[in-house]
């Protein structure tokens, strides 16, 4: 489809799952519509629409035969989806004195700016953290007995059922065995006239987070998502002793401080609790965090002698 706009520039709507994206094709696009409606190539722009849902606004489904899963249908371009440079990062701190005992709680805070937590997008695939138990038995699973020829009669309780509609040249294998164009069918709807079951909360899961195409790429909050947090950087607590008690030991003055950093986090934004500092290297520009870090914690006792 071709939209010529009353801008300066001619601007050009493309189907982003009817086209192989890439620049050079996007290179010969521009010099092909050049020379057709005899415009310089500076006045040429493209807007990618993404396919990921139909002209009624249903989202399109993709569909798993061999797994028999519905999921979302991903956009299959590239977009700007956030930045990574917060909003706010600030430090409050504060120290309590009370005749010789004082203490000190120091906190650090950040809010806004996204991440990309591999740990999150892998746990909830593989099943290991919390976010992967939506849908499954006793998280809001649907059951259902099987009616499929080689489950037939078994009871499973982990079912979903994504909302939309199947996309163009979807082909399903029906309870009773045949093969069905099912393209812009209700999945809901397939489901209540018993030609199609419920998808596995498992298999959802892997095929709505996995890399591979056509299915990956999905971006959502459970990988995908903003860093909002409050630390608890550290908490020390002082003594100074009498100088009566420093002269006996041969000092001026004598103090002990127990203190502790970086016990955790008053305030968490990331799902399944991740350590939100723990982006991979040093770079400012870095936005992943790709493994499972723990928090760490340190305790201190100090002994402070002045002569």
């Amino acid at each position: 489809m071709i939209e010529v706009k009353n801008t300066s520039k001619l601007v050009f709507e493309l189907n982003a799952l009817q086209i192989d994206y890439n620049k050079e094709k996007e290179d010969a696009l521009i010099e092909f519509i050049s020379k057709k409606y005899n415009v310089p190539k500076n006045r040429i722009e493209f807007n990618f629409v993404p396919l990921t849902v139909n002209d009624k606004g249903e989202k399109l489904l993709t569909w798993d035969d061999s797994w028999r899963a519905a999921s979302e249908t991903p956009s299959g371009i590239v977009q700007e989806v956030g930045t990574l440079t917060p909003d706010f990062l600030g430090s409050i701190s504060t120290t309590l004195t009370w005749k010789n005992l004082s203490l000190h709680i120091a906190t650090d805070m950040r809010f806004g700016g996204m991440t990309a937590s591999y740990a999150n997008l892998y746990g909830t695939q593989g099943g290991w953290l919390e976010s992967s138990l939506k849908g499954r038995e006793g998280h809001g699973g649907l059951s259902w007995t099987s009616q499929y020829a080689e489950s037939n009669g078994i009871t499973y309780h982990d079912g979903v059922i994504p909302q939309g509609v199947f996309k163009e040249g979807t082909i399903a294998t029906f309870v009773d065995g045949t093969k069905n164009d099912v393209s812009g069918m209700s999945y809901a709807q397939l489901i209540k006239e018993g030609k199609l079951e419920p998808t596995h909360a498992g298999a959802y899961n892997i095929n709505h987070s996995a890399w591979n195409s056509p299915w990956g790429s999905t971006i959502d909050d459970v990988w995908f998502h903003e860093v909002n947090y409050i630390s608890l950087r550290e908490i020390s607590l002082s003594y100074r002793f009498a100088k009566e008690i420093a002269h006996k030991v041969g000092a001026q003055g004598l103090s002990v401080m127990l203190s502790a950093r970086n016990l955790g986090y008053l305030y968490n934004s990331l799902p399944n609790n991740i350590n939100p500092e723990s982006g991979r290297g040093n770079d400012s520009r870095e936005f992943r965090i790709r493994g499972f870090e723990p928090y760490t914690a340190n305790y201190m006792m100090t002994i402070n002698v002045d002569f």
